[in-house]
């Protein structure tokens, strides 16, 4: 029976009407008179009791209870346990103000992934090899990856971490390698340069010998749906034995390892703020891509 359908004991009118929070030693005071199951049920409902001024669910929250704690100094249990469930249905289920304390927890709020790929139709028709530079920024578990492509196409993607990486695990190391795997996926080359000799150790090693091993600390685990996704970049880069990786010292200059560089710390950054990212990179992009073209013989870069 809820409580609207019968007839309540006798009341205090202050206490029914009341809307005002109770003070916590009140609210205390007032529990100690219920038994301990609706006294734990009261307390679920405290910040809406205590706390929640201008909100009119929590006022309609207070109200109950006040009748509730009525209820109980006069030695009806049954009446107390029906106003204080329907506190809580109201607690639970009422359209609280944005900032109630009593109000719902709202999840907290994560900035979808940013990916994006792109192509610069300038230099559509480069003349071959295609040589592609890929490269990754890690700083407290926020990943940024890039890669460009020398006819024109560049993209990369930033995300923040789901928790701390495995014990031994090399993020940036890792990273690399999902650069590479972003390249891969989205693009294509005949010569990739990467930065890191431990990524290209790898690389040279899944090309040779198949698609182990993975990097220390790395979770190969597949997914619902797929492999893992450097586990993938092993098998493409295995059955890719005419690519070409090559190592290029990062910053020294070289126009696309700046640009693959600029695109993953751009990436990175714009993951925990909020920037206009995609116009910041294709600025860079076209900057570094007219350099690397601009060259007597850009290709001798890549021999």
């Amino acid at each position: 029976m809820r409580a609207s359908e019968g007839s309540a004991p006798p009341v205090n009118g202050a206490d029914a009407m009341s809307c005002m929070p109770l003070s916590l030693h009140r609210f205390d005071e007032e529990l100690r008179a219920l038994s301990t199951e609706l006294a734990a049920r009261a307390q679920s409902v405290r910040a809406g009791a205590t706390r929640a001024y201008g909100c009119h669910v929590c006022k309609v929250v207070r109200q109950a209870l006040g009748l509730a704690f009525t209820a109980a100094r006069h030695g009806d249990e049954e009446w107390a346990g029906l106003l204080i469930g329907e506190a809580v249905y109201y607690a639970e289920h009422g359209g609280h103000l944005a900032d109630c304390p009593q109000g719902p927890v709202a999840p907290p709020k994560r900035r979808p992934p940013l990916e994006v790929h792109r192509s610069l139709t300038e230099w559509a028709g480069a003349s071959l090899p295609l040589v592609a530079a890929t490269d990754a920024s890690w700083w407290k578990n926020v990943t940024g990856v890039g890669y460009v492509v020398s006819d024109g196409r560049w993209g990369m993607r930033g995300h923040k971490g789901s928790g701390r990486p495995l014990a031994g695990a090399d993020p940036v190391v890792i990273g690399e390698l999902h650069a590479v795997a972003l390249l891969l996926e989205h693009a294509d080359a005949d010569v990739v340069l990467v930065d890191s000799m431990a990524a290209l150790k790898f690389l040279r090693s899944w090309q040779s010998s198949g698609t182990a091993p993975m990097p220390c600390g790395y979770d190969a685990r597949p997914t619902a749906t797929e492999p893992a996704a450097l586990v993938r970049l092993a098998e493409r880069v295995a059955e890719r034995p005419d690519l070409r990786f090559e190592h290029v010292k990062a910053h020294r200059g070289h126009p696309l390892n700046e640009t693959a560089d600029s695109l993953a710390s751009i990436a990175r950054r714009r993951a925990t703020r909020r920037f206009d990212a995609v116009a910041r990179a294709e600025g860079l992009v076209q900057a570094f891509l007219a350099a690397w073209h601009d060259q007597d013989d850009p290709h001798a870069l890549a021999a």
